[in-house]
């Protein structure tokens, strides 16, 4: 994976996406613009939005995930 070492593990309990070499941050960030465009393909020919107001949130930060935009067409969640 491009991403390992951002992985936290027992020996890199601080890893963060800016452990990530820039040539693989870079393969990594296309792939997730690549998926994002994907879940935008499937939102717009939804017939009604997923409820998903049962779903906690775990992660420690955000570091590494883009700002949201002032104005986004949907709201979605993040899910690994």
């Amino acid at each position: 994976s491009k991403c390992l070492a951002a992985y936290c593990k027992d020996d890199t309990p601080n890893a963060s996406y800016l452990d990530i070499e820039p040539d693989d941050l870079k393969v990594a960030e296309g792939y997730g613009t690549l998926m994002g465009e994907k879940a935008y393909g499937i939102l717009e020919r939804a017939q009604c939005p997923v409820d998903v107001s049962s779903l906690t949130k775990i992660a420690k930060d955000n570091m590494g995930l883009m700002m949201q935009p002032p104005n986004p067409v949907y709201k979605t969640a993040l899910a690994e």
